[in-house]
This record gives C-alpha cells, sequence and structure tokens, in this order.
C-alpha cells in the first residue's frame, strides 16, 4: 500500500508512505496511518489536512481512513472528500 500527494510547488505526485503488508486488515493499515502521522507531527505537520483520497473499493481501506481521518466511525461517509480508484 502506498500514499502520494500531489505538491502544487513542484506540480507532482510525491510518495510518502510505503507499507508492504501481506494483509491489508484493520489492524495493519492503523498501524501504516498512524505512523505515518507520528512522522509527519516529528517534522512539524501536527495535523494534517488532507483534501481528499482515492482508494480501490476495499471497504477495510475506505474504513480505515474514515477513523483516522474522518468521523471515527465508518459508517459516517467523509463528503467530498472519498474517490474511487477507476484502476481497481
Amino acid at each position: 500500500m502506498a500514499c502520494h500527494v500531489y505538491d502544487s510547488t513542484y506540480y507532482k505526485m510525491l510518495t510518502i508512505t510505503i507499507c508492504d503488508m501481506q494483509f491489508e486488515d484493520t489492524e495493519t493499515q492503523r498501524l501504516m496511518w498512524t505512523k505515518l502521522n507520528e512522522t509527519m507531527l516529528k517534522h512539524g505537520f501536527p495535523k494534517p489536512n488532507f483534501k481528499g483520497f482515492m482508494a480501490n473499493n476495499a471497504q477495510t481501506n475506505w474504513n480505515m481512513v474514515i477513523i483516522i481521518y474522518g468521523s471515527k466511525d465508518p459508517s459516517v461517509r467523509m463528503v467530498d472528500k472519498e474517490h474511487t480508484c477507476l484502476f481497481h
């Protein structure tokens, strides 16, 4: 799993994290997002405000993004921040 961001200074997609997972389960994804947030905090980004997220339709992916960056309740969607990856 990888997390990429678009940087408007460089006009490019930049990879900010890669996690080689045996399984894309909830706990593994929670660990990846938690470590990413800890690293961003360490480097002066205390509360990232991502404009949106794009993932395949695997519900675990969306649930963890909502738990970490949204309402904490996977049944409550992040309006205008969720996008499906058309390549999956």
